[in-house]
């Protein structure tokens, strides 16, 4: 397809931008609340989860330091993935509109593309948790790039498993031990506790399985779930309880609304920011040209975005479909 540039695409392609940007700033979104945020330089990143060292061991006077091997760690991929679309515009149909009429069209177009942008997002980042019960793992964990890298786990996490594992199906860490995030408990201020006590006493082990500080702030939940995650976590005394005892969820973590959550009664416990990243490769471009062979207008507009679970142990979920 050869392509025509003049004084109208040009205007019209520069006039789309910032129409485009007019709506896409003002759009709130979650997925920037949940993950690591970041921009990229390269088609992928890759990393190794190495097993951690351990405590330092007191060195009497004249002794040598004890020297630890380092294992082998698991191999963290994440890509960079395209998004694009695009719509046509017949010469007839653009010749017979006044030019403003096109130029209104086009603002139209504009806008509803940058809805679409962040819906795009806003869905890729919440099939991780949408999918991250699936027994069978997701293309969302997928991290291949065919002819360039493998990831070696295919769907699921770098572990060989789900991002939330249930009992049985545990992660293993380079050390051995076996750990779940996962259970299948209804949204009550009883099951948070068990759900935090989990996340913080027994799932605070790094890959030595050493114990570290996990510290969970949000509670990531469907608007169908947004009620009762207000009550739990913003009453003073123990909601639905007789007694007069004090909540002690009140304040704990952050509730969160997410409209993309598809489980209607599945909810998220996590730290945001931490276990899972996105990086921004390229920022949305628009194109506007005529084809110099059917005379016919085309818009485009593409980016590209990335986003990978790199550490399972900072999220937990409940009431998550497995298949």
């Amino acid at each position: 397809m050869m392509s025509i540039r003049g004084d109208f695409t040009e205007a019209i392609k520069r006039n789309m931008y910032e129409w485009f940007f007019e709506k896409y700033d003002k759009q709130e979104t979650v997925h920037d609340k949940i993950f690591n945020m970041g921009t990229s330089e390269g088609a992928y990143s890759q990393s190794t989860n190495v097993q951690n060292l351990g405590d330092l061991v007191e060195l009497p006077e004249g002794d040598d330091i004890i020297f630890e091997h380092i294992g082998e760690g698991r191999v963290i991929v994440g890509i960079n993935k395209s998004f694009a679309k695009g719509f046509e515009l017949s010469k007839v149909a653009v010749a017979d509109f006044p030019k403003e009429r096109t130029a209104d069209i086009m603002k139209e177009l504009a806008g509803q593309w940058a809805d679409s942008v962040i819906r795009s997002k806003e869905k890729f980042a919440a099939s991780f948790f949408n999918n991250g019960g699936l027994l069978a793992g997701h293309k969302a964990f997928n991290n291949s790039i065919p002819g360039v890298i493998t990831d070696p786990t295919g769907n699921l996490g770098y572990d060989g498993k789900p991002f939330f594992a249930l009992s049985g199906n545990n992660h293993v860490s380079l050390n051995g031990g076996t750990y779940f995030n996962s259970v299948a408990l209804a949204l009550t201020s009883a099951n948070l506790t068990t759900v935090n006590t989990s996340y913080r006493s027994t799932n605070n082990r790094d890959e030595s399985d050493e114990v570290i500080s996990l510290r969970p702030d949000t509670l990531l939940v469907p608007p169908s779930l947004g009620p009762a995650s207000k009550v739990i976590l913003q009453s003073q005394s123990i909601p639905g309880s007789a007694n007069n005892d004090i909540n002690v969820n009140a304040g704990l973590l952050n509730p969160i609304e997410w409209d993309y959550l598809t489980d209607t009664d599945a909810w998220f416990v996590g730290a945001a920011g931490k276990g899972l990243q996105w990086r921004d490769r390229q920022m949305p471009v628009i194109d506007f040209y005529q084809d110099s062979r059917n005379k016919n207008y085309y818009a485009t507009i593409d980016a590209r975005w990335g986003a990978w679970m790199d550490n399972w142990r900072f999220w937990y979920g409940s009431q998550l479909s497995t298949s």
